[in-house]
């Protein structure tokens, strides 16, 4: 689903203007971005938990050149989802 998509369905569900809705989605996307670059937890109840965690330095290959290339450190962003969502996910229609 295209972020257009999302923002009309909440529109419809909500009798928000799609401009607010949109705002309140930007707004959302800007302060989990600045949590998770902080090294912050985010729990958002009925969703899940976003947290970072640190992947290894280690060594890469140029597929063209064959050249060793060192991959440093980065934050990876992980989501792991609430039960309750797993279990709807899974269940049948």
């Amino acid at each position: 689903m295209k972020r257009k998509v999302l923002i009309e369905k909440i529109s419809q569900n909500t009798n928000q203007k799609p401009s607010v809705v949109q705002k309140i989605l930007r707004e959302f996307v800007k302060v989990l971005s600045e949590a998770l670059r902080n090294g912050e937890v985010i729990n958002i109840s009925g969703l899940g938990q976003f947290k970072t965690k640190i992947t290894k330095p280690k060594i890469g290959r140029n597929p063209k050149t064959g050249e060793i290339v060192p991959i440093p450190e980065r934050k990876k962003i992980s989501f792991r989802p609430t039960d309750w969502i797993r279990r709807y996910i899974n269940s049948k229609k």
